[in-house]
């Protein structure tokens, strides 16, 4: 049976392919099987593999392969300013094939530094290309004697280098990777010092407020300082959905309005009787959208606990969060309580607060009260 040199090449770079070295992205470990089988299935005398810098001027070496001692080594640099012509020829991205190695052309500036003390007669040098620029080269030389390279031995080296090839951009791929987990740590962690530094500020205004408000001699200066606890709350509240959520840009308003209802019924629903009905759809909202509307709700509801309702009767809160057909949110807080003053704006019920919010998110607010009760929409 003929010896079919082909199948031999074929089954060579199937067993390569094989090698834990390309999905590790171990340049070096599968340069060396690759310039062994290269040497060996070839039969000639050197192979060596360079990487290319960004800038195409210099190629460093990644390894060189010599049969006759069957040991591996490396080599100094080649720089585009010392051999110019040669950078020039290879920069063309195409196979070189040299017969006659030293009778090129291209190739006289390597002949005396180079190919006439190794006695280097033919070359073949098969580029390697990634996203069609050249990223290194890998040379097969044939010493002593001159050789004809037949287009099978052509196809192999080529199937050689596009395995370096792969082994290269894995190795980058996993460089970009590392890089990006080691920046996404690192962002984790100032996340959590900052939400850390937010906590800690928040909980001492909270403090230096309570501490304050036990100094109160009336009524009237102890609910002021009362509300100041209740944005400082909202802001707390909000601040600790954004961070437990791992979502920096949005927040979700839905999981936030539940802790301040929550608050809210415990702070000054007692003995009042008031019966929430929340329907709350799960909608997320700009973070800079968020703080203020916060706020907003924050004294809705707050204005509803405190003056709508009284202890005698069945009181009722509906509350509703959608999103609408036009992207716009939507906010609605209805009570049955005894509804607004007319002049309410002056009355000290936050509606100055909540209307300078309202501006700085572009949002409308559109305000039904009477005997029977009041209805706050905000849509933004």
């Amino acid at each position: 049976m003929p010896f079919n040199r082909s199948s031999v090449f074929l089954e060579v770079i199937e067993g390569l392919s094989k090698s834990p070295h390309i999905n590790d992205g171990n340049i070096v470990e599968m340069a060396k099987k690759i310039l062994y089988s290269g040497a060996q299935f070839l039969k000639i005398q050197r192979a060596n593999a360079w990487l290319m810098d960004d800038a195409e001027i210099k190629l460093s070496n990644i390894c060189s392969y010599d049969i006759s001692k069957d040991d591996y080594y490396m080599e100094g640099d080649l720089l585009a300013e010392v051999f110019p012509i040669y950078f020039r020829h290879i920069r063309r991205n195409d196979i070189i094939i040299s017969e006659e190695a030293q009778k090129e052309p291209f190739n006289s500036e390597l002949v005396e530094p180079y190919l006439a003390p190794l006695d280097i007669r033919s070359m073949m040098e098969v580029p390697i290309l990634s996203g069609g620029k050249i990223k290194g080269i890998i040379c097969f030389e044939q010493t002593i004697s001159t050789r004809e390279w037949s287009n099978d031995e052509q196809h192999f080296a080529i199937a050689l280098t596009q395995l370096l090839t792969l082994t290269i951009e894995t190795h980058y791929k996993n460089q970009y990777r590392d890089e990006l987990e080691r920046l996404v740590n690192e962002k984790s962690i100032l996340i959590a010092e900052i939400n850390h530094r937010v906590k800690n500020n928040l909980a001492i205004i909270t403090a230096l407020i309570r501490g304050e408000m036990t100094r109160a001699k009336d009524n009237y200066h102890k609910d002021l300082f009362e509300n100041l606890l209740s944005k400082s709350f909202s802001l707390a509240t909000l601040q600790s959905s954004m961070y437990q959520s791992k979502n920096y840009d949005q927040v979700n308003f839905s999981h936030f309005m539940r802790a301040l209802i929550s608050n809210m019924s415990q702070t000054y629903g007692h003995n009042k009787n008031v019966l929430v009905d929340a329907t709350l759809g799960d909608i997320d909202i700009d973070v800079s959208k968020a703080i203020p509307c916060s706020l907003i709700v924050n004294e809705i509801l707050t204005n509803s606990f405190k003056y709508a309702f009284t202890g005698n009767r069945k009181n009722h809160l509906s509350i509703k969060i959608a999103n609408q057909e036009n992207q716009k949110c939507f906010i609605q807080i209805a009570d049955n309580g005894v509804g607004l003053p007319d002049d309410y704006v002056k009355k000290g019920t936050g509606f100055e607060l909540i209307e300078s919010l309202v501006d700085q998110i572009d949002g409308n607010l559109a305000i039904t009260s009477s005997e029977k009760g009041t209805a706050i929409e905000l849509t933004f």
